[in-house]
């Protein structure tokens, strides 16, 4: 998973910031954690988690949406608190309402067209800079120390609040800030803005996951999930928004 990362990162820097989005919104961080849910505790936790998971996706849009509209105004320290409140108050709503899997599937096909609504629209950049080894480095120690610490506290967590960090943005938390940082707040706009359409992508792991791990059981599932990701990411590369 560490070395998914790092090659998603690789890549990002050739293809443009729409690319980079796309891909961070691939579950190379929130995947290994459900299997290891499912794994550790079970395939019925892992579905319940699974539908928690789908409707979060509201709240890691929020957290894109919270943070573009802030880093076109301030610098990346205020614009990651910005970004973190939004996931934190839409996470905790989340936890309240406690949808079922029908409202949690109706809020995670809602939530890219409502990001992308909400999301700033700045110039496209013209300039891409190349991200040190440090960096990618770091990206590959967060997303693992994620992994490790979302399945090591499941069975106190309980599956919805599992559900619900699964998607916690750490790999996109440090994209978008080194992003922030080295490229500016433009590319970082449109970086979230390509994350936004990329999320179908990952509402398409999560249902699927969700409706067939309790029937299925555990390889099925995960293999039926990456087929799905795997065609939603192929059309949203060819035929997404463009910008």
């Amino acid at each position: 998973m560490p070395t998914l990362i790092g090659a998603i990162t690789v890549i990002a820097q050739r293809g443009g910031p729409r690319v980079a989005g796309v891909l961070t919104a691939l579950p190379v961080v929130a995947g290994p954690i459900a299997f290891f849910l499912a794994i550790e505790q079970g395939q019925v936790f892992a579905a319940h988690s699974a539908v928690a998971t789908l409707a979060a996706v509201l709240a890691v849009g929020a957290f894109g949406v919270a943070y573009s509209n802030a880093c076109l105004r301030v610098g990346p320290g205020p614009s990651l608190l910005a970004g973190m409140s939004g996931y934190a108050l839409t996470a905790l709503a989340l936890q309240a309402l406690d949808p079922p899997l029908l409202g949690a599937l109706v809020i995670g096909l809602a939530a890219p067209l409502l990001a992308r609504r909400l999301l700033p629209h700045p110039p496209f950049p013209t300039r891409i800079a190349s991200i040190p080894r440090a960096e990618i480095a770091a990206r590959m120690g967060a997303g693992a120390a994620l992994v490790a610490l979302v399945t090591s506290v499941a069975d106190r967590l309980g599956p919805t609040w599992s559900g619900l960090l699964t998607v916690f943005p750490i790999a996109t938390t440090v994209l978008t800030v080194s992003s922030h940082r080295r490229q500016g707040p433009e590319f970082t706009v449109h970086l979230l803005r390509g994350f936004a359409s990329g999320l179908y992508s990952l509402v398409a792991f999560f249902a699927i996951l969700a409706l067939t791990l309790e029937p299925l059981g555990v390889a099925p599932a995960f293999a039926l999930a990456l087929a799905g990701i795997t065609a939603a990411q192929l059309a949203l590369l060819r035929w997404g928004p463009a910008r």
